[in-house]
């Protein structure tokens, strides 16, 4: 009898995207014994990272779908290879991706990372390892996923601030450093100032910012401040910065604390919670008999938008774990860096359309969170946990159960969602969008009965910067041998940062474009009526000094008055 030849095995790249739930099976199981191995993989890389990535953003979503990471995975040889530090995939999502595109990645014996293309060997199983940097960063949300902004060198994290904070976020890494590096006064812990204020008495919290009306990231007190309430720490910096201020008298009633920006006291303890809720959510409870401050919504089991939706009956292990579902998608949506730019762009046309917020007509409630699609072009708008619930069930038939009235489409201008199937598709979560404005106008209006859409307008005037009108002309200073300059704005006396100045000025005193953009915002100042209080010319134009700019950026440290050479191009203090 001949020899039966040896049955060749089967690569798994070769099962079908039916297969998933049983390759991933496979694959965890052949991780159980190497927990040790990975930790000191991971360890080695974050170590050689420290120098190269001191801080980083991170989104917990898989690099490939844009979808949540339910299992956060790597190519070990990326890892070793130290690549990728912020970038990771989820199992069931890269699996389905590399079968989908077997021709483009897969050569014999091997397989490619899809963003670098480094090749890993496999024998029985892909080799995809847990990202355990993920992982940890996670335990430490309380398994939320919402993007974070992280330190390496201080093992620091705080949730990535959305909107324009966002985008400001990076230029204040040194302050945020340094507030976290300093020791902190456990005295200005909110257990401490509780039981000062409040005894142990429950009670409700609301965790905004006095100053700015926002949710709270990074909790700080003026360092004699003793009460509750905070102010968040980079909206403080960021609004001092734009002021050139160091100081203010606290805004809390009864509290006549200097807040010194040099001098301010973390709340290590409140930020702790924060790290650990929602983002959207702004409302605690201290709790009594646990003696603990928690997330409204971490503790409800009943939310009328949702149950709007679908029947839910209360307590049940179902419910909390659908209510969560919606919550955790609410919240990526609420967080999405997308909304600021999309919420603009809905705003450079006129508003369309009703607008009423103080009653939603499909759920009956109050709209706390507004939101709309990407198509939709007029004012009105709905719940986001509302408009959850339809997005995540437009993706996931199967939550389709208790539904009362199903739909897949925006329930403000019923156009369709489109169900994400491939990879390249884009997500169902980034077909809609908090209108950032509008949410604004709500925290800043407190009684809904007030909420129309005459005081949004006028909210919207005061609220939207303006652009201004500018043309690129020659500086007149361009000529001048020499000349003293005081560093002050013309208009509004603030620190002169970005000089400009209007297009029939000819002498060297200009305005700075910050403090002019804010009066104009304010409404305090029109460029149509006003003049230049030097030389009494219109200013409705504006031109931009690249000049002068350039040598205010030359000078080290904090000056009144300096001693500008233009054609020599150098600048000095005059004492």
């Amino acid at each position: 009898m001949d020899q039966k030849s040896p049955q060749k095995q089967q690569s798994p790249i070769k099962y079908s995207t039916n297969n998933l739930d049983k390759l991933t099976h496979q694959i965890k199981d052949s991780w159980k014994n190497q927990q040790e191995e990975y930790q000191k993989l991971f360890d080695q890389f974050l170590q050689y990272c420290k120098p190269q990535y001191p801080v980083f953003n991170i989104k917990f979503t898989c690099s490939i779908s844009g979808e949540c990471l339910e299992q956060p995975v790597s190519f070990m040889q990326c890892i070793v290879d130290k690549k990728h530090l912020n970038d990771c995939f989820d199992l069931k999502q890269i699996l389905k991706y590399l079968i989908q595109n077997d021709s483009n990645f897969m050569q014999d014996g091997y397989i490619q990372c899809p963003l670098c293309r480094s090749k890993s060997h496999f024998k029985k199983d892909i080799p995809l390892i847990p990202n355990l940097f993920f992982l940890q960063l996670r335990q430490q949300l309380n398994d939320k996923s919402k993007p974070i902004t992280y330190y390496l060198s201080s093992q620091t994290l705080i949730p990535l601030y959305p909107g324009i904070l966002g985008k400001e976020q990076f230029q204040f890494n040194n302050q945020i450093q340094q507030i976290f590096g300093q020791q902190f006064d456990t005295q200005q812990n909110f257990s401490i100032i509780r039981k000062q204020t409040k005894g142990n008495d429950s009670f409700k919290y609301s965790h905004l910012c006095l100053l700015g009306n926002m949710r709270i990231q990074i909790p700080v007190r003026g360092k004699q401040c003793r009460h509750l309430e905070c102010y968040d720490f980079l909206y403080l910096n960021w609004y001092m910065q734009q002021r050139d201020q160091k100081q203010f008298k606290c805004l809390f009633l009864g509290c006549q604390e200097i807040i010194n920006l040099n001098e301010l006291q973390l709340d290590q303890e409140l930020y702790e919670i924060g790290l650990k809720s929602f983002n959207f959510s702004s409302d605690f409870i201290f709790d009594q008999q646990s003696s603990t401050l928690l997330d409204t919504y971490a503790i409800t089991n009943y939310d009328p938008h949702i149950a709007t939706y679908k029947k839910l009956v209360p307590t049940t292990t179902e419910t909390i774990n659908y209510i969560k579902q919606i919550y955790d998608l609410t919240d990526r949506i609420y967080s999405s860096t997308k909304n600021q730019e999309l919420t603009d762009k809905f705003y450079e046309h006129p508003l369309n359309g009703d607008f009423n917020i103080s009653k939603d007509q499909r759920t009956n409630c109050k709209v706390e969170i507004p939101c709309r699609c990407i198509r939709c072009d007029k004012v009105n708008v709905c719940d986001l946990r509302f408009m959850s619930c339809i997005i995540n069930q437009v993706q996931h038939p199967e939550n389709r159960n208790g539904v009362k009235n199903y739909q897949v489409s925006c329930p403000l201008c019923h156009n369709p969602f489109s169900p994400k199937k491939r990879h390249r598709d884009q997500s169902v979560h980034e077909q809609v969008y908090v209108d950032t404005k509008m949410l604004n106008f709500i925290i800043t209006i407190k009684n809904f009965n007030l909420l129309n859409k005459e005081k949004y307008q006028l909210f919207l005037q005061k609220k939207l910067y303006p652009s201004l009108k500018f043309e690129e002309l020659e500086s007149p200073i361009q000529e001048l041998d020499q000349f003293n300059l005081k560093l002050r704005c013309l208009i509004t006396n603030q620190k002169l940062r970005n000089p400009i100045r209007g297009i029939y000025c000819q002498h060297p005193e200009a305005f700075d474009e910050n403090s002019i953009t804010d009066l104009q915002a304010s409404g305090q100042l029109d460029l149509n009526l006003a003049q230049c209080p030097q030389c009494q010319s219109s200013i409705n134009k504006l031109t931009h000094d690249n000049i002068l700019k350039e040598l205010i950026s030359q000078m080290e440290g904090d000056f009144d008055e300096v001693q500008v050479f233009p054609k020599k191009k150098s600048i000095k203090q005059l004492k």
